[in-house]
């Protein structure tokens, strides 16, 4: 069981920079967007572009031929990129702090045990982060219909019902996390 919580904690924060790091990447390339956009407008009116863009569920299929329109395209697929790699670096973020304080190993940590009311805190919050991913994409796939058109480009958001499903889930093990720490409080008050 040892060996298991090592080879998670160590890969939830591998996970978690790797998610940080693609978030970083995307605000840049946003930025570069925004410094360099005639460079960037005249680079796309020399070539034609048709290709499905996607991150997560979110997806444009875009067959532009308005180089203006691709840009935009471009900032809504960069923005959404760095949405969803932030809520998932959160996630990762609090799944290692989860493991470090159950072990005792944090300085908010009381104890070596799993029912802390920090733990019971990280844990809601993995199930809300889980839930915001799906209405992320969503919301945004409005906003790109509004700014980009329908007729130019055509934009299809997945809900994954299993991160709803996994968010839901969560949000339960949150209930009983908690009513756990307060048993425990309760038992550490008699004693």
């Amino acid at each position: 069981m040892k060996g298991l919580t090592k080879f998670v904690t160590v890969l939830a924060k591998v996970l978690e920079i790797f998610s940080w790091v693609g978030s970083a990447l995307s605000a840049v390339s946003l930025v570069v967007i925004a410094i360099g956009k005639t460079a960037l407008l005249r680079y796309l009116s020399d070539i034609e572009v048709s290709s499905d863009l996607s991150v997560g569920g979110f997806s444009i299929d875009v067959s532009v031929v308005d180089p203006a329109r691709l840009v935009r395209v471009y900032v809504i697929i960069f923005v959404v990129a760095v949405l969803v790699c932030l809520l998932m670096a959160m996630i990762f973020r609090n799944i290692y702090l989860i493991f470090k304080t159950a072990e005792g190993q944090t300085k908010f940590s009381k104890g070596r045990t799993p029912f802390q009311p920090d733990i019971v805190r990280m844990v809601r919050e993995i199930g809300i982060f889980s839930l915001a991913i799906p209405v992320v994409e969503l919301i945004m796939s409005i906003i790109a219909r509004l700014v980009i058109g329908h007729e130019v480009a055509e934009v299809a958001v997945s809900v994954d019902m299993t991160s709803i499903f996994f968010g839901l889930v969560v949000l339960c093990l949150s209930q009983f996390f908690a009513y756990g720490a307060q048993l425990q409080e309760d038992m550490e008050g008699l004693v």
